[in-house]
């Protein structure tokens, strides 16, 4: 594991593996990017696969300044600089996609050809004709409970959100769900609050058409955390945009459908 110090010296822990076309991947938020240890090792054997822990996430520590998703966005731009990367294609889960946005929406696509966006709604909070709300109907009430279940330092309440991860009515093996459970106690606590309150004042809605770039939506039809037709909004609202739907997975589906998913990467990036 490399190290990157950007503008404000904080150490930010990343991985380069592999060689050929480049991706970036953004893990979501508390799920660093050890969550994408399978798909690092899948992908890196024809691509060059880079991954950062945000801070507060898996080796990197959090800073002394508040978290944001700009924050986050700044400290990838300064990562695509050191390592002088081109032609990157830009793969963001969850948070990891709004990141992602913000980072083309502030920095552009001089060094990002395209965004594969996994698993997001542009707008977390329920409104008057907003069905896409993370939850299906988060309100001011629910995150405020998902704020406590963050701040949380029991396991417990960890695997219960790793849990939620997968499609609604499956089973998935103990010994992943105890991984990944694992990899996701290493996340500060208030890193995770800090961001979750950041992210819930971004709206996307009307700024994705205007990112200039082709994107790629990938959701998982049984999704907990998203169990709307927000994929098919998303493709709808972004124009020349593709929509891939996972039947059989929820919010993972790089880990519930790794040999689809990684079809459907490959293909995105040879297009």
């Amino acid at each position: 594991m490399s190290e990157l110090l950007p503008d404000d010296g904080q150490v930010i822990h990343f991985e380069d593996t592999g060689e050929g076309p480049p991706l970036l991947l953004v893990h979501g938020l508390g799920a660093p990017s050890a969550f994408f240890a399978r798909t690092v090792a899948e992908l890196s054997r024809d691509h060059r696969v880079i991954t950062a822990d945000l801070r507060g996430h898996g080796a990197t520590p959090q800073g002394a300044e508040p978290l944001t998703v700009d924050r986050c966005a700044a400290d990838l731009h300064a990562l695509t600089e050191k390592l002088d990367v081109q032609g990157l294609t830009l793969l963001g889960w969850s948070l990891g996609a709004t990141v992602a946005y913000r980072y083309l929406d502030r920095y552009g696509t001089a060094r990002v050809r395209g965004l594969v966006s996994v698993e997001q709604s542009p707008y977390l909070l329920t409104e008057e004709g907003w069905e896409h709300a993370a939850f299906g109907a988060l309100d001011a009430a629910g995150a405020t409970e998902a704020d406590r279940m963050l701040g949380a330092a029991d396991r417990g309440v960890t695997a219960a959100l790793v849990a939620s991860f997968f499609a609604e009515g499956s089973t998935p093996p103990r010994e992943l769900t105890d991984e990944l459970t694992d990899a996701a106690t290493r996340c500060a606590s208030e890193a995770k609050r800090q961001l979750w309150q950041d992210v819930l004042r971004q709206d996307w809605r009307g700024r994705l058409p205007s990112l200039g770039l082709p994107v790629l939506f990938l959701h998982g039809a049984r999704s907990r955390i998203y169990p709307s037709a927000v994929g098919h909004w998303l493709a709808d609202a972004v124009p020349g945009s593709r929509l891939e739907v996972f039947e059989h997975s929820g919010h993972l589906p790089f880990l519930e459908e790794p040999e689809h998913f990684h079809r459907v990467i490959r293909a995105w990036v040879r297009r």
